[in-house]
C-alpha cells in the first residue's frame, strides 16, 4: 500500500471517530435536556400562592384573580397572562412580580396605586393616581376626600385603564400638578386643580386661597413661593395668590 493511500484511510477514520463523537455528544445533550423536561413537568408543582405587599384587596382575592391553582407546573405557566389577570380584576394594583420560589411555591409581589384626584362625569366620579389611571367609578361622596379636577373631560373611560383626555394637551400638565404636590407633601390641601385654561391654571387650596400658577414651567420653585407666602400670612388671610411668575410670589386679599 502507497504511502498516500495510507494516509487517506487514516484520514477517513478520524473523520469517522470525529463524527460518532460529535453524535453522541448530541445525543448526550439531547437526553440531558428531555430528562430536565420530564423532571420539570413532574415535579416543581405549585403547591402554595402566596402574596406579598399591602393592598385593599385580600389574598384570596388576588389568588383568584390570577387563576393559579395548586398542581399546576411552575414552569409551564403563564406568568404574564397570570399578571394581566389580576390587573383587570384588581385596578388599585400599581406594580405586580411574580416569583417562582423553589420547589413549590409561587410568590405574588404587589404595589397598591395612591388614590389622588376625582374627575366628575356623567356617569359619576373617577377616581385617578398620579399617572391619571382611573382606579374605581364612585359617587360625590367617595370623591369627597380627593381634590376634585375641573376643566377636562374623559373620552370612553375604563376603569383599571389610563384617562384619554378629550383635550389630550391637559393630561401632561395634571401629571406634572399632581407628582409635584405628591413630593411636596401638599396633596391634602389642594381641594381643587382648574384646567380650563392650561395656561391659566389655578388651584383652590387649603379652602382658603385661589392660587394662579399660570402654567406648570418652573412648578417646584413655584410650589416654594406658595409656602414661603403663606408663611408669611395671618392665619385667617384669605385672598389670591399668583405665582404664574417664578421669580416671584404676590397675594391680593378677597374683595369683600
Amino acid at each position: 500500500m502507497s504511502k498516500n493511500a495510507a494516509q487517506k484511510r487514516n484520514s477517513r477514520r478520524r473523520r469517522r471517530r470525529r463524527g460518532s463523537s460529535v453524535f453522541v455528544t448530541l445525543l448526550c445533550i439531547v437526553l440531558i435536556m428531555a430528562a430536565v423536561l420530564a423532571a420539570m413537568t413532574i415535579f416543581f408543582k405549585v403547591r402554595t400562592v402566596t402574596v406579598t405587599g399591602e393592598s385593599r384587596y385580600s389574598q384570596d382575592e388576588i389568588v383568584a384573580a390570577s387563576g393559579i391553582e395548586p398542581g399546576q407546573n411552575m414552569f409551564m405557566l403563564n406568568k404574564f397572562a397570570a399578571i394581566s389577570r389580576i390587573f383587570a380584576e384588581c385596578p388599585y394594583l400599581d406594580e405586580i412580580v411574580m416569583r417562582r420560589r423553589l420547589p413549590d411555591e409561587m410568590e405574588i409581589i404587589i404595589t397598591e396605586c395612591v388614590p389622588v384626584a376625582a374627575i366628575q362625569t356623567a356617569q359619576g366620579y373617577y377616581i385617578i393616581d398620579t399617572d391619571c389611571k382611573l382606579l374605581e367609578l364612585t359617587d360625590a361622596n367617595g370623591a369627597a376626600q380627593y381634590c376634585l379636577v375641573t376643566g377636562v373631560e374623559l373620552t370612553d373611560p375604563e376603569v383599571g385603564k389610563n384617562a384619554n383626555f378629550t383635550q389630550s394637551e391637559k393630561q401632561k400638565p395634571l401629571q406634572t400638578i399632581l407628582n409635584t404636590a405628591q413630593i411636596n407633601d401638599i396633596l391634602d390641601e389642594i381641594k381643587e386643580i382648574d384646567l380650563e385654561k392650561i395656561f391659566e391654571i389655578e388651584l383652590y387650596y387649603a379652602d382658603r386661597f385661589t392660587v394662579q400658577l399660570g402654567t406648570v414651567e418652573d412648578l417646584e420653585k413655584k410650589v416654594r413661593f406658595l409656602g414661603v407666602c403663606i408663611s408669611e400670612l395671618g392665619p385667617e388671610e384669605r385672598g389670591v395668590i399668583d405665582v404664574s411668575d417664578p421669580q416671584t410670589a404676590r397675594f391680593r386679599p378677597y374683595k369683600q
